[in-house]
């Protein structure tokens, strides 16, 4: 049996608990040989604002990461010259890794806006999907939301139990308890004054706090300290 081997890829602005719990969740579940966190350097589905210089936001992913064994910090698509999208990133794995079983891990928010990704049909031509449950997406409501065709392929599955290697595509919706928590909540949180240690791993916390980030004008701030 080949090992299985997981992608996930985000903006991880910050990185946060809600991304952190349920992916060791996953990796107690699916076994994982190695997690690889990938923070997008300029996510092309992030139009809404700028996001953190990426310096600061791979920094606080690795220092998140650092106490698990198989969780690991990719700067793959940090220095990109142009927009990468996620099937660009899968391929560049099954090239590194081509022994292995890949799995894709996203959110269930993410999940449902898939058919609005660039070459989502042959994302999942490529890989495994893990889904990670989110408080206001999941169930009924997700499943009219995503491509008729993925459908067939939908398998939930409960935190711990056995997954045996799939004969074909397949979809997975984990079923953990769900963190009602985001990146923009916790931004807003900080920008407000309101305590957001409860919400982030310690050591991105206090990054957080030392680089003064998601703070009134902290923008202009870090365009310096990040020269």
């Amino acid at each position: 049996m080949s090992g299985r081997i997981a992608i996930y890829g985000g903006s991880f602005d910050p990185f946060h608990l809600g991304h952190l719990v349920p992916t060791v969740r996953a990796q107690e579940t699916f076994h994982f040989e190695a997690v690889f966190f990938v923070p997008a350097g300029a996510p092309p589905h992030k139009d809404a604002a700028p996001l953190t210089p990426v310096t600061h936001r791979l920094a606080m992913v690795a220092m998140a990461t650092l106490p698990y064994d198989r969780f690991f910090t990719s700067d793959d698509e940090v220095f990109a010259s142009r927009p990468n999208y996620s099937v660009h990133t899968v391929r560049r794995f099954q090239e590194k890794f081509p022994e292995h079983t890949m799995y894709f891990i996203l959110g269930s928010d993410s999940f449902s806006q898939i058919a609005t990704w660039e070459q989502w049909e042959e994302l999942v031509e490529l890989v495994h999907l893990v889904v990670l449950h989110r408080a206001h997406m999941w169930g009924d409501d997700l499943v009219r939301r995503i491509p008729q065709r993925l459908v067939p392929r939908l398998v939930q599955v409960e935190p711990f139990a056995e997954v045996p290697d799939p004969e074909k595509l397949t979809v997975y919706l984990l079923n953990h308890e769900p963190f009602p928590i985001s990146g923009t909540s916790i931004r807003n949180r900080q920008r407000r004054g309101q305590p957001i240690r409860e919400l982030v791993p310690h050591e991105v916390h206090s990054y957080i706090e030392k680089y003064r980030l998601y703070h009134p004008k902290a923008e202009t701030e870090e365009d310096h300290a990040a020269d």
